[in-house]
C-alpha cells in the first residue's frame, strides 16, 4: 500500500465535477509518455487529509507529492476547495490539460 504523497495521485473532493476530466487527461498524458503506473484516486473529506496531502482545491494531480501545476506549488493554502482553475494559453480550464500533465510528468516522475 502506498503512503500519502507517493507515486501519481489524483486528489479530489466528492462534490467536484471536474475530476473525471482530470483523470482522462492524466491517463492520456501517461499513455503518451509510455508510463504504465496507474494513478491513485484519492477522495479527500477532511481538513486533516487536506493538510496531509498539501491539498487546497479539487481536482489536483500530485506526482511524488508535488503539485503537477507549478502555480499550485506556490500556494500555502490548504482546505477542501472545489472549482480549481488551471490556466493555459490565456484560458481558464477546470482540469489540468494533457500538455500540463505531460510537462509535469517529464519534470517530476521518476521510475
Amino acid at each position: 500500500m502506498n503512503e500519502p504523497n507517493e507515486g501519481i495521485e489524483l486528489l479530489y473532493t466528492r462534490d467536484c465535477t471536474a475530476w473525471p476530466q482530470a483523470l482522462a487527461n492524466l491517463k492520456a498524458a501517461l499513455s503518451e509518455l509510455n508510463i504504465t503506473e496507474e494513478p491513485r484516486l484519492i477522495a479527500l473529506d477532511t481538513r486533516e487529509q487536506a493538510e496531509t496531502y498539501s491539498f487546497f482545491a479539487s481536482p489536483t494531480v500530485h506526482i511524488h507529492g508535488v503539485d503537477a501545476d507549478s502555480h499550485g506549488r506556490r500556494t500555502g493554502k490548504r482546505g477542501l476547495g472545489t472549482g480549481r482553475a488551471y490556466f493555459e494559453d490565456g484560458r481558464s480550464l477546470p482540469a489540468p490539460s494533457v500538455t500540463l500533465l505531460k510537462q509535469a510528468l517529464l519534470e517530476l516522475y521518476e521510475t
